[in-house]
Order: structure tokens, then sequence, then C-alpha cells
């Protein structure tokens, strides 16, 4: 891995703010639509400068990131 730590920030505030969108369907109406649009954005993202980086474990993250709403999705109508 690299000795630079500014991707590895990048790559960590993209994911937080993938991992924040997840909160908008408790705030606003519609916000499904709204998070599954930016966590695919994030994930993307993310996967990008985790290629950058060379981490295979950020490749995961990167994608459970992008199935992160669908899991949520299917956990509310497991338990509803």
């Amino acid at each position: 891995m690299n000795s630079n730590k500014a991707p590895l920030i990048i790559y960590w505030t993209i994911v937080a703010a993938g991992l924040l969108s997840l909160f908008l369907p408790l705030i606003i109406e519609y916000g499904i639509v709204v998070t599954l649009i930016i966590s695919f954005i994030c994930s993307i993202f993310s996967w990008g400068f985790a290629m950058i980086i060379g981490g295979r474990k950020l490749i995961y993250g990167s994608v459970i990131l992008l199935l992160s709403p669908y899991i949520m999705l299917f956990s509310l109508k497991l338990f509803s």
C-alpha cells in the first residue's frame, strides 16, 4: 500500500457519505430513491479509490456499500 494517506482519507469520506445516506428514508418521504442514487455513486467512487490504493478489503467495503440499501429494503420488508 502507498504511504500517502490522502487517498485513504478520500475513500473513507466517500464511504461515510454513502453510509449517512442510509438515514435519508427516516428524514424525507421518498428518501429511499435518494439513498439508492447516493449510495450507488459513492460506492462507484469508493471502488475507484480502492483500486488506486490497492486494498482488497477496501474493495469489499465498496461492494457492501453498493448492496447496503438493498439489504436495508429486504430487512424492512422481512420484519414488517
